[in-house]
């Protein structure tokens, strides 16, 4: 057993570097607060954070977005490091719409990435400028916060390296069996 023990240590290191070493995750995290009048058009500016171990080339997609809305990027998929913050400059367009908040939701679309979405609202004002006192209209379905919590692999590692440790430890029993 003494033997055994730091060649299993070894082979569970291995594994767990192996894994850290290609990990790609993003994340929506800022979407700036758009306000803007009915008929018209907005910049504002949507911001990815790296989370991974890995950068790779990160393309934004637009979801649910409420009738009248219209949302574009110029420049729709950019590199973002590892650790880093990428800026994407974005539009909105409006239709004629009654004042109200709308929604939209971004998410990524990168190689083996899982989701990383995050709903953006636009504010419709009135002609004056008034804010609108209605309720909010969306026809997004946002989910909640602890379900996408332990929906995705967020910051543990991939079912492979469970797989991998539930594997050595049964070897190692066989040998001793």
């Amino acid at each position: 057993m003494k033997k055994l023990f730091p060649i299993l240590l070894f082979m569970l290191l291995v594994l767990i570097a192996g894994q850290a070493s290609g990990s790609y995750w993003f994340r929506v995290i800022d979407i700036s607060p758009i306000s803007m009048p009915p008929n018209s058009d907005a910049n504002f500016t949507i911001l990815v954070k790296g989370l991974g171990s890995s950068g790779a080339y990160v393309n934004l997609v637009f979801k649910n977005e409420s009738e009248g809305i219209d949302v574009k990027c110029d420049k729709p998929i950019k590199y973002v490091f590892p650790a880093g913050v990428t800026k994407y400059n974005c539009s909105v367009k409006a239709g004629d719409m009654q004042p109200g908040n709308y929604s939209f939701v971004v998410d990524v679309a990168a190689k083996s990435a899982p989701s990383g979405k995050k709903t953006g609202y636009v504010e419709i004002v009135g002609t004056k400028h008034e804010k609108a006192t209605g309720p909010i209209v969306s026809s997004s379905q946002e989910a909640n916060p602890q379900e996408m919590n332990a929906s995705g692999p967020q910051g543990s590692p991939s079912p492979g390296f469970a797989l991998a440790v539930l594997a050595l430890l049964a070897m190692s029993r066989k040998r001793w069996s």
